[in-house]
């Protein structure tokens, strides 16, 4: 019984104090598996580490929302409520990812929330900007319509009939810089 009570206490304080240098490090998530997760998710918002990911328009709520964009309410639309509320109770997000509609919520709440220094990549966001100088962290397709005025944006080709898709962009994490 003696030695029994020894493996069994040298097992549980192994296990208790494994040192951080020994803990593998976690696997980030890239961009489009994290915009997968955000809509599936009930709020269009999944957080994941330090990264949050909104999903793009996909309610009529969020359609009615489209159309205040151009018009800068952005701020006042159901996505941007919801997400800024989600920031506030989660000082820990440094990273913010959008899609369509998304990403003009994450690019609103960077410049509303700029004491945050957040982090953006942004896929086929309907920017307006005929600066042809590359913005680093945001991405469109060639045709797609809701970001053709984002001529700052870097972009790609998608195979298929829905160029407003960011499948085939996505594939870096925002947290990693890559």
């Amino acid at each position: 019984m003696k030695l029994y009570d020894e493996v069994a206490k040298s097992k549980v304080t192994n296990h208790m104090i494994t040192p951080k240098h020994l803990t593998p490090p976690r696997k980030r998530m890239t961009d489009k598996i994290g915009l997968h997760k955000a809509y599936d998710a009930n709020g269009k918002l999944y957080a994941h580490d330090n990264t949050l990911y909104i999903a793009g328009t996909s309610t009529w709520q969020d359609v009615w929302d489209d159309l205040k964009i151009p018009f800068h309410l952005t701020s006042k639309s159901d996505r941007y409520q919801n997400a800024h509320k989600y920031l506030e109770d989660h000082r820990n997000i440094t990273s913010l990812v959008g899609h369509s509609l998304g990403g003009s919520v994450a690019l609103e709440l960077q410049d509303n929330m700029d004491n945050r220094k957040f982090k953006t990549n942004t896929y086929g966001a309907p920017v307006f900007n005929l600066n042809y100088t590359h913005a680093t962290n945001r991405y469109r397709n060639i045709g797609d319509p809701v970001s053709m005025f984002d001529f700052g944006a870097r972009e790609g080709i998608h195979i298929g009939l829905n160029t407003h898709s960011y499948d085939n962009l996505a594939d870096r994490s925002v947290a990693s810089g890559k």
